[in-house]
C-alpha cells in the first residue's frame, strides 16, 4: 500500500476554522517560510545585495565559517531557509513535499521539526569542516534546504524501508524502487562525487554543490530515527558501548519505555485483539480504538504516536476484513 493512500494520511475538507488550524501542522510552516523568504528576497530583492562587480542578486542569510567567527550565528538557522535560484528552490520543496510529509505525518510535529533543523545544522557543519580545513575556503556561503530535506529523506526510509516508489531520472525515464533504496543510492552518489571533488578537483567551478552538506543531514536524519527505535535496536549508549551484562540488567526497563515499530507484515497479519469470539474484537474496539478516534477528532493527527497510527490502521483493515466476509457470505 504507498504511504498516502493510508488512512491517516488523507486529508479531508476542513469542517471549519477550527479545523483548518487544527490541520496546520509543523511541515506546512516550514514550507511556507521557505516560499514567502524566497518570494520576498528574488520577487521584491527584499534580503540580498548585488554583487559590485558582476550585478549578480546574492540573498543574504547564507552561513559560513567567516559568518559564524563575527558572531552571526543564526545563520546557521537561517541558511536552510534561503536559496540561490528558481531551481534550487523547486528541487528543494519537491523533496521536502515528497519526504516532509511523510515525516510530519509518522512522527509528528515536534520531530518532524527537530529532523529538519537539526539536519540543516549537521549538514552546515560538515561542509563548512571540509571547505575550512580541506579546501581552504571559510568565505563561501552556504544556503539552502538541501541538508534539511536530505535528513526528513532518510528518517522516512529508515521507518518505511519497503515502501514502492516511482522516481524519475532526468524527470522522464520512471524506474520504480523501494524507498530505502532510493535514499541509500542518493547517499552513495553524494559521497562520491563529494571525494571526487575534494581529492581530485575535477568537477567545474559552475558545480558548486554542497554535498557534504547532504550527507551531514542524510546521516543525522538516520541516526534521529535509529534513536526513536525505527529500523532495529535503538541507538542509545546503552545499547551500543556499555558492557554486555550492563545492558542485559537495562533490558527490561528499556523494554517497558521503547516499543519495537510494527512492520508492514505485522500489521496485516497480527489479530486485533486476543483469540476469542468476535465480542472479545468488538470490545477492544471500543475500548482502544474508539478512544484514539476520540482523541484524533479532538487535537488532530498530531497528536497520535506511531503506535497510536499503526493501531488505528489494524482496525481499519479489521473492519475492511469484516466487510469483506459479509459480502462473501
Amino acid at each position: 500500500m504507498s504511504l498516502y493512500d493510508r488512512d491517516y494520511m488523507r486529508e479531508g475538507p476542513p469542517r471549519s476554522v477550527a479545523g483548518v488550524m487544527r490541520g496546520f501542522t509543523a511541515f506546512h510552516a516550514i514550507l511556507g517560510i521557505n516560499v514567502a523568504v524566497f518570494v520576498m528576497q528574488f520577487l521584491f530583492e527584499t534580503g540580498g545585495v548585488r554583487h559590485p562587480r558582476t550585478g549578480d542578486y546574492i540573498p543574504l542569510g547564507g552561513v559560513s565559517v567567516d559568518e559564524l567567527t563575527r558572531g552571526n550565528v543564526w545563520t546557521l538557522l537561517t541558511y536552510m531557509f534561503v536559496h540561490g535560484n528558481l531551481m534550487h528552490f523547486a528541487l528543494n520543496m519537491m523533496m521536502l513535499w515528497f519526504a516532509g510529509r511523510g515525516v510530519q505525518h509518522l512522527f509528528g510535529s515536534r520531530h518532524f521539526t527537530l529532523i529538519y533543523l537539526l539536519s540543516g545544522i549537521a549538514g552546515a557543519l560538515t561542509e563548512m569542516a571540509v571547505n575550512g580545513f580541506v579546501l581552504g575556503d571559510v568565505s563561501t556561503p552556504l544556503v539552502g534546504a538541501s541538508a534539511s530535506v536530505f535528513g526528513l529523506l532518510m528518517a522516512l526510509a529508515v521507518v518505511l524501508p519497503d515502501e514502492k516508489i516511482t522516481a524519475f531520472i532526468y524527470f522522464i525515464i520512471p524506474v520504480h524502487l523501494r524507498l530505502w533504496t532510493l535514499a541509500k543510492g542518493l547517499f552513495i552518489i553524494q559521497l562520491v562525487f563529494g571525494l571526487t571533488g575534494v581529492l581530485f578537483h575535477i568537477l567545474p567551478e559552475g558545480m558548486k554543490i554542497a554535498y557534504f552538506a547532504h550527507l551531514g543531514g542524510a546521516s543525522l536524519g538516520w541516526f534521529y530515527a535509529r534513536s526513536l527505535g525505527y529500523g532495529g535496536r535503538p541507538l542509545t549508549y546503552a545499547s551500543q558501548w556499555q558492557p554486555p551484562r550492563y545492558q542485559q540488567q537495562r533490558r527490561p526497563a528499556m523494554a517497558r519505555t521503547r516499543v519495537r515499530p510494527l512492520t508492514e507484515r505485522e500489521i496485516d497479519t497480527s489479530p486485533l485483539a486476543a483469540p476469542g469470539s468476535l465480542d472479545s474484537a468488538d470490545a477492544w474496539m471500543e475500548q482502544v480504538v474508539n478512544p484514539l478516534l476520540d482523541k484524533m477528532n479532538l487535537h488532530g493527527k498530531d497528536s497520535l504516536t506511531a503506535e497510536e497510527l499503526l493501531t488505528l490502521e489494524r482496525a481499519s483493515r479489521e473492519v475492511e476484513r469484516r466487510q469483506r466476509q459479509s459480502k462473501g457470505g
